[in-house]
């Protein structure tokens, strides 16, 4: 099939499907009482990022259908494992969390201590999918370990993002169109596996009418650290590790809404649509 219409079909599939069932998971939280206050304090669905995922399956089998190559399949089960694994542990923690501890650090002390936090479930259990991904991609114990931690912080990216309506998105669309023109042709298939989806609920998030959760944050995150190891030279990898590493040293150390509050171009984007 020609590239361009595999791109179409899974582009509307993805934009349709998940526009026609966000009302039917929105109605289905608010009847189970999945609630949270957002930073108003209004009451509004939490873990609304469950709407990305039967447009992903989906995607997948069509994408699985017109795919020949065993590496190829290989990459989109890598990918549903990745996605469908972060999802199980980011609505865990969306409906038995707590927000008593915050940040990696937080959760990692609680541990030691020997208390268990569902972030900390969530941290450790990140870190074991990734190690698992990055074995079967990876040539050496070097690119293991590289992958890995490329996986586990871009994950948790998302959540240090997601604190304001439509912010983490704004953050994954701006680097999944970077990623939209520099991967290589079946990579950037599984990012259409995902993206529409995503575009498709944006304004729930944006208006503030649902909240995404852990359960659409960790889906993001990971997609986008596996679709870096999976797509880009080393030398590329390392920068956007690098990058990971400051943000996550930064945000320990400082409040990442004072710090786009703080700058006028970043407070504007930040607030663009709301």
């Amino acid at each position: 099939m020609n590239n361009y219409i595999l791109y179409a079909i899974l582009i509307l599939t993805g934009l349709l499907g998940t526009y026609a069932v966000i009302p039917l998971f929105r109605n289905l939280l608010i009847d189970s009482n999945v609630l949270r206050p957002n930073y108003k304090k209004d009451m509004i669905p939490v873990s609304m990022g469950i709407v990305f995922l039967p447009m992903l399956i989906i995607n997948s089998i069509i994408l699985a259908y017109f795919t020949n190559s065993f590496k190829d399949m290989l990459h989109i089960f890598i990918f549903l494992f990745g996605l469908v694994s972060m999802f199980f542990a980011g609505i865990l923690d969306d409906i038995i969390g707590n927000r008593d501890v915050s940040g990696l650090k937080g959760h990692f002390k609680s541990l030691l201590k020997g208390k268990l936090t569902t972030g900390g479930f969530k941290a450790l259990f990140g870190g074991f999918i990734g190690i698992v991904i990055s074995i079967a991609i990876s040539k050496n114990i070097y690119d293991i370990v590289i992958n890995t931690l490329i996986i586990a912080l871009s994950t948790n990216l998302m959540n240090l993002l997601d604190l304001r309506p439509g912010r983490a998105i704004k953050g994954y669309l701006v680097i999944s169109l970077v990623l939209l023109f520099t991967l290589g042709e079946y990579t950037r298939n599984l990012l259409l596996l995902i993206l529409p989806n995503v575009v498709a609920y944006f304004n729930q998030d944006l208006k503030a009418k649902a909240m995404m959760g852990d359960t659409g944050s960790n889906v993001l995150g990971i997609s986008i650290g596996i679709l870096f190891v999976m797509g880009y030279s080393l030398k590329v990898r390392l920068i956007w590790l690098a990058f990971l590493i400051f943000i996550h040293i930064l945000t320990e150390k400082y409040s990442l809404t004072k710090i786009i509050e703080n700058n006028k171009f970043l407070n504007f984007i930040d607030k663009l649509g709301r």
